[in-house]
């Protein structure tokens, strides 16, 4: 089983931050692998790396903001389903229920 740890992590004034790692041997064979995709596959649909990242943290933003906006009224401040609070269903079209 692969391992990566985060040993440390240093803030800095300006907001970025550097972060240590600990990594096994497999681990390490992975990570390399995957950089070297990412870079072959920007190169071929000639993106940079810098807006593969900024699209997937946009990604992450926008299914935030889809959670909380699916979320929103259905749990009490105990974090309960109440009696107006039905629970969360992806889509019930989805589903196969017996009538």
């Amino acid at each position: 089983m692969s391992e990566i740890e985060v040993t440390d992590v240093v803030e800095h004034e300006n907001g970025d931050a550097t972060y240590t790692f600990e990594m096994d041997d497999d681990s390490v064979k992975i990570v390399t692998e995957l950089g070297i995709k990412l870079l072959l596959y920007c190169g071929a649909c000639e993106v940079s790396t810098q807006e593969v990242f900024d699209e997937l943290l946009q990604k992450a933003k926008n299914r935030e903001v889809e959670i909380e906006e699916t979320t929103a009224g259905r749990f009490d401040e105990y974090s309960h389903y109440g009696e107006n609070n039905p629970p969360l269903m992806s889509n019930p079209g989805d589903k196969d229920y017996e009538v």
